[in-house]
């Protein structure tokens, strides 16, 4: 998984050549739509799949066995247009039910969520690649692979600039809806990724230290409660006291796709967002927060976790403290990257 690769590996070619993969594009017209034959069956899976593909890259594994293709987009939008077998998933669909008002927490009923990912035809086994839209839509594909890593899930990517990078690389399209057989999904849990109120609220109480940072990852228009600021629902505005602002389109090109990691270094680490500090991203819903969370995991973060319950549930309450404003800034830290340790004499 992701969370054990030392460093962020920019997607590259080395998982196959695409030439000749666009000759026969598939596009299939109607309510259901089938699913296709493997472009490339040679192609053999990656033991260890990088976090983020090249469009191109992703699109040598259409109708491959054993990889399975995610639309994390509205199903509107879906169905004019998709990776040829991909299949929808909104990713309010695995949130907790009853809610009496909008809530990015998660399902607590874990035999729920993998049953529904079973119904829906993906296995735990098969390689899952998300696909969304952040030029376009909130980061729903970095919510999708945070809910798949924390079911333990050993294989999953996201396309790199999503359905735009798609279109750009004049992959094949489908359209329709594709319904594929159940599958068996077992889940082997990692509470590491995820932070409860609770666990927000500890660090609240406790106070701002360099090696605990909450990231906020909305607007900074929200985050300081400027006049106008969107509240998407929530009943205040604010921020959690002592968090840091760190937008999550801060984190991509202008084509959507992630800065590199060279250019995320100097935007991470300006806001005291290091890999030796434990991190806790959150947003409305839990959706943008866990882009960024991703993003961190595919750098090789070590003690990331992503609130999903957010600005919605911590508003919700009023024992939580809020602020208003703008201007935080990392508390004093040691130098980046860390001196070096003299080896001990013998």
């Amino acid at each position: 998984m992701h969370h054990a690769r030392p460093s962020y590996r920019r997607p590259g070619r080395a998982i196959g050549a695409a030439a000749g993969l666009f000759s026969a594009a598939l596009v299939a017209v109607g309510c259901d739509a089938p699913y296709p034959e493997a472009l490339h069956p040679e192609q053999a899976i990656p033991a260890d799949p990088p976090a983020f593909l090249f469009a191109e890259e992703a699109a040598i594994f259409v109708g491959h066995q054993g990889v399975f293709f995610i639309d994390a987009r509205p199903g509107r939008v879906y169905r004019k247009g998709h990776v040829p077998g991909a299949v929808q998933l909104d990713w309010t669909t695995f949130s907790e039910r009853g809610a009496f008002r909008p809530t990015g927490r998660l399902d607590p009923d874990v035999a729920h969520i993998a049953e529904g990912l079973g119904e829906l035809g993906l296995s735990s086994d098969d390689w899952a690649i998300v696909v969304g839209d952040p030029l376009q839509l909130w980061g729903e594909e970095g919510r999708i692979a945070w809910v798949l890593e924390f079911l333990g899930h050993a294989k999953v990517s996201v396309v790199d600039g999503g359905w735009t990078a798609w279109e750009a690389a004049a992959a094949p399209v489908q359209k329709g809806r594709v319904k594929r057989p159940a599958a068996t999904y077992e889940a082997r849990v990692r509470p590491s990724v995820r932070a409860s109120m609770k666990d927000v609220r500890a660090w609240v109480d406790e106070g701002r230290t360099w090696n605990r940072v909450i990231v906020d990852s909305r607007t900074l228009d929200e985050y300081a409660d400027l006049p106008g600021a969107p509240s998407y629902g929530a009943p205040r505005g604010g921020h959690i006291p002592g968090a840091v602002n760190l937008p999550w389109r801060d984190l991509l090109d202008e084509d959507g796709t992630v800065l590199s990691a060279e250019r995320l270094e100097p935007i991470l680490i300006g806001r005291g967002v290091r890999p030796d500090a434990e991190i806790i991203t959150y947003c409305t819903g839990g959706v943008r927060s866990a882009h960024t969370w991703y993003v961190l995991e595919s750098l090789g973060y070590p003690a990331v976790r992503n609130y999903s319950g957010s600005w919605w549930e911590w508003s919700l309450d009023r024992r939580n403290p809020t602020r208003p404003g703008s201007g935080m800034l990392p508390p004093p830290a040691p130098p980046w990257p860390p001196e070096p340790v003299e080896p001990s004499a013998p």
